[in-house]
């Protein structure tokens, strides 16, 4: 089954295993993928999904194949690099978010304080596309729960935490950012 990138950001063609003029339109942005096929409509699950996550894998992290080849490989960068597997649980890299984000029209981002004792910090962060969707979220850090190497700093994790939440709403991922994890 062939499976070519498409006019559009994460969006992808796949073609009929029946019919060789058929070709079915696969949307995979993070953890949201859709397809135009009677299958997913009815089961929300289809072969072309399976092709193109098969796809990506392949081209996103791509460098084994780009260093054999020497050709950059087609695609939009993907998260399988800002992926980081915890406990047998995957969790993105707040690198990741923000770097999606640009990819899809990130005008604004930031991040403000509502409150910070010596034992808690609030903040809350807001996000601006260029299509004119706006985003809030907030984001909370204590000293007994963030790395120690930042203990002294909690206050700018939980601007941090914040940001990666509104990143994550913004951009449909279910996956907890590692910046929001308890140390």
């Amino acid at each position: 089954m062939r499976v070519r990138q498409d006019t559009a950001p994460h969006l992808f063609a796949v073609e009929s295993e029946t019919d060789p003029e058929q070709w079915y339109q696969v949307f995979a942005n993070g953890t949201v993928m859709k397809c135009t096929c009677k299958g997913y409509l009815s089961h929300k699950h289809c072969q072309h999904l399976e092709a193109v996550q098969a796809y990506l894998q392949q081209t996103e992290g791509g460098i084994a194949a780009e260093e054999e080849t020497g050709v950059p490989l087609p695609g939009t960068p993907g998260l399988a690099k800002w992926i980081t597997k915890i406990h047998g649980r995957d969790f993105i890299q707040y690198a990741g978010l923000l770097a999606l984000a640009h990819e899809q029209g990130l005008t604004e981002l930031g991040a403000q304080f509502i409150s910070v004792t010596e034992a808690l910090a609030l903040a809350f962060a807001w996000a601006q596309f260029n299509d004119g969707r706006k985003f809030w979220e907030s984001g909370d850090a204590t000293p007994t729960n963030v790395h120690q190497q930042v203990r002294a700093h909690f206050p700018r994790v939980a601007l941090t935490r914040a940001k990666a939440r509104v990143l994550r709403d913004a951009l449909n991922i279910g996956m907890v950012a590692v910046e929001e994890l308890e140390e």
